[in-house]
Order: structure tokens, then sequence, then C-alpha cells
């Protein structure tokens, strides 16, 4: 079996933490209960054997058919003893089978972090990619250049429209030009006021005819970080509903308010389970996609979708859409599904994209055509596609079949009133193209005020701007 090792460094900006799991499946019996995340003058460095190790839990038999990443924390004490604290595991294959834990926290002792002559408890990141019995790793490198205020900048895999071609400009809010209370902003929605709410990584603004007004741990009942009771945990989606409740996903619990109470779910009140996005159906129903399937609140009462009761795939799910015609369609990280009258097909048909990539999100147009963000790992039938209501499947861009290979669209937003579809891909900016036109543009931090190339959820306001949530501040087209 043909296998490749490839170490390399990825680098992301945060700051300093303390006794936090990074990642959502968690691990109890590590030891530490106080360590820095990737410090020290000389870093904690693996032993030779550490792969190897890895590679011996996993067996020849799971490595032949294992796909995805792996996203691992390891602690390392300041005796170089290993202990697997947390995985972010997107393969077809359980952490326990995998047998990942017993594999990391068997290695070999570590060479500890030091600062000056001093030992360190420490926690490191390793990245695993498997496909086709190859595999590859990579360790997260993490930059502590602003331990105040998380963010990060980055420069763009791809280049940039030229200036001359771009024609929208930008207004960016951030922490030293506003009231925002970090830079790093994951969510953005607007109410059916017409108010914007902006979810960053230490609370959320709701901006109300230009005042601003600061939601965080310290007025509401939403959990502080864990590593410092004066920050609030992250929010990482948000979406507003029928009624103008407003969601959150923050941490992996969902938060509602409903403009006088704020409410918590968790896997204690309800059947969610390290949620990852929320979904507003044409009926109110609140969807969301987790690692234990799909689950649902009609405003009453909670329900499921899994793979046990609902025959999906895999019961960790990326997206979920309902159409106009009552089918709900879920990604999840082991194929597609779609759920009619109660009845499940598997979305296999080798002749369409969706055997090939995961539902990420979905939209349906005043035409009745569905677009489509697939996802994949390797990036190669990832994209925009579009189904008309004739079963007739459209590849966006299919001219440049490399242009999401690598970078994956974080989100879409289909304007239908100018034409404009835009864009957030990952590690490139923010992309706007005109349907009729066929004219694209792309904004990057080079070419443009956009100021970092990690851009997640793109809105429209009640004025026709676009807004989008980056990791260092929120854009907002200027309107003309």
């Amino acid at each position: 079996m043909k296998k490749i090792l490839i170490i390399i460094f990825l680098g992301i900006i945060t700051s300093t933490l303390r006794s936090q799991s990074l990642y959502p499946e968690k691990f109890e019996d590590c030891k530490l209960t106080s360590f820095c995340l990737d410090c020290g003058d000389t870093k904690a460095q693996p032993p030779k054997t550490i792969i190897q190790n890895l590679l011996s839990g996993i067996g020849e038999k799971n490595l032949g058919i294992l796909k995805g990443t792996i996203e691992m924390q390891i602690l390392i004490d300041q005796d170089g003893k290993p202990c697997l604290l947390s995985v972010d595991n997107k393969t077809n294959i359980s952490s326990t089978d995998l047998k990942l834990k017993a594999s990391i926290n068997s290695t070999e002792n570590w060479t500890p972090a030091i600062t000056g002559t001093k030992k360190e408890n420490s926690s490191v990141s390793i990245i695993l990619q498997f496909e086709n019995g190859n595999y590859g790793a990579k360790r997260r490198i993490f930059d502590f250049t602003n331990q105040s205020n998380m963010s990060a900048k980055g420069s763009p895999d791809r280049m940039g429209s030229d200036r001359s071609q771009l024609s929208e400009t930008w207004k960016v809010f951030n922490q030293s030009n506003s009231e925002m209370p970090w830079d790093m902003t994951r969510a953005v929605a607007s109410d059916q006021k017409g108010n914007i709410w902006i979810g960053t990584d230490n609370g959320i603004i709701k901006i109300e005819n230009g005042k601003w007004e600061h939601f965080n741990s310290s007025n509401t009942i939403i959990s502080p970080a864990s590593y410092n009771k004066n920050e609030t945990q992250s929010v990482r989606d948000m979406e507003v509903d029928k009624k103008d409740n407003k969601w959150f996903v923050i941490g992996y619990d969902v938060y509602r308010y409903d403009n006088h109470v704020w409410t918590k779910f968790d896997s204690i009140n309800s059947p969610i389970n390290w949620v990852r996005k929320i979904f507003v159906d044409h009926s109110g129903n609140v969807l969301f996609t987790s690692w234990n399937g799909v689950s649902k609140f009609d405003g009453q009462k909670w329900s499921e979708m899994t793979k046990k009761n609902s025959k999906l795939t895999s019961d960790k799910t990326l997206g979920v859409f309902v159409d106009s015609k009552e089918r709900t369609w879920i990604g999840t990280f082991e194929g597609n599904v779609i759920i009619e009258k109660g009845n499940t097909t598997v979305l296999n048909d080798k002749s369409t994209p969706l055997s090939m990539a995961y539902i990420s999100k979905m939209y349906e147009d005043k035409k009745g055509n569905l677009w489509f963000s697939l996802y994949n790992e390797k990036g190669t039938a990832a994209g925009i596609y579009v189904l008309s209501p004739n079963g007739n499947w459209q590849r966006m861009f299919a001219e440049d079949p490399k242009m999401f290979a690598g970078n994956s669209i974080n989100d879409f937003f289909l304007d239908e009133q100018t034409g404009n579809l835009w864009l957030s891909q990952n590690n490139v900016g923010i992309l706007k193209y005109n349907i009729e036109s066929k004219k694209l543009e792309i904004y990057t931090t080079e070419n443009s005020n956009v100021p970092s190339v990690n851009i997640e959820r793109i809105i429209k306001d009640k004025d026709g701007a676009i807004w989008a949530a980056t990791y260092a501040g929120v854009i907002k087209t200027e309107l003309k």
C-alpha cells in the first residue's frame, strides 16, 4: 500500500488558552488542569515514532478505507508525557475504532516545551489526512501576535481581481474603529426589523439605528470561556426564525433570544450534541446539524433525524435544507440523503454531483432552482451547482475546475434582486459573480480593504448592503 508522509506547518492567529478543549470530541482523563497553547521559546516536539504508533493503532484494514481529516489536541506535560485531550474527527471511522486515544497516550515521551530554562505544560495540535490508503500529517502552528484581540488576516491562496475591475468598496468594523468587542467574527444576521446582529469570539452585537448593544457572559446566561471568565464563548453560527427569535451556536451549545429572555439548549434539555449549523425552514422549524444527526425544534417540542431512526448515511451531518416540496435534504460526511414523506433515499446516483461531494448549504430561488454548495476533502467535485426543476444539473464556474480545489466555500448568498452570487472562499476572500454578465470579482487582502482571507457568513440588509463576517472584523459594502 502506498503511503505518503508530509509534515508541513499551518498558521493561525489566536490567544493563549488555559485548560480548554479545542475540538468537539473530548477525553476527560488527562491529568493537567493548566497548560498553554503551543507555547515555549522551544515548542514541544514529538518523538519519531508518533506516526508509526498512530498507524499501528488504526490498522492496515482501516487505513485502506479511511478517508477524511482528523485534528487532535495533545497535552504534553513538563516531563514530555502525552495525553489526548480532544479530537475533531471528520473521517468515516470513529475515533474509538481508530484507537486514537490509546495510540497517543502510549507514544514515547515528547520533548516538552521550554521557556528560558523552565519546562512548561503545553497543548499541541496535529492534523492527519487520509485518502485511498495515503496519509499526510501537519502540525497546526499558533501565532500569538495579538494576545488581547484574536484576529487573523493572512495571505490569499489565489490572486484577486485587478483593482480597476472591482465594483464594490467596503467599510470595515473592528475593535479599533467601532464598538466591536473582538475582531474574530463568524456569524452575522439581519432580523425582521432590519437590525444587524454580529456574533464574535467574545460576545454578540446588535446594531439598531446606529446604536450598538452588547450581549455577553456578564449580562446574559451565555457561558464564559473556560480559560478566561471575563470572555464569552465563540459564536459559531446564527439565524433568525419566523417569529424574530435569534438563535446562536455558542461553543457547542445552542441559545435562543426571544428579544426578552435567553434560553440555553444542550444535551440535557434537548437532543442537540456538538451543533454545527442552523437552518430555519419556510414553516418556521429550526434545524441543527451536528455530530449526532439533525435536530429539529418546531416551537414546542424537539425531534431528531439520525442514522438509527431516519436511515442517514452518517450521524456526522454538515448541511440541511427543506425545499418547497417539503423534502428534507441532508448532507453527511458519508453521503447525502433526501427524506420525503418519511422515506429516506440515499443520493448515490453516479451521474449527479451529489454522489461525489457533501451538501454544505442549499437555497431555492423564485424559479424553483435548487442551489447547492458541495464540499469534499479533495475539492475536485466541490463547488456551486444548480438543479433545475426539470432535473438538469449545472456546475457554476465549470470552465475553471480548479477554482474550488483546496479552497472550500464557507458560505454563499444569491441576491436575486441584483443577480449577484456572493461566495466566501476559505483562504481567499469574498467573491462577487454576476450571473447574467458572467463577471467575477475576487476581493482579497491584497487588492482591497477586505481585512481577512477567512470569511464566514454573508447576508444582505434591508438597505441592500452586503455584510460578511471575517476573522478580522465585519465588512459591509458602501451603498452608492
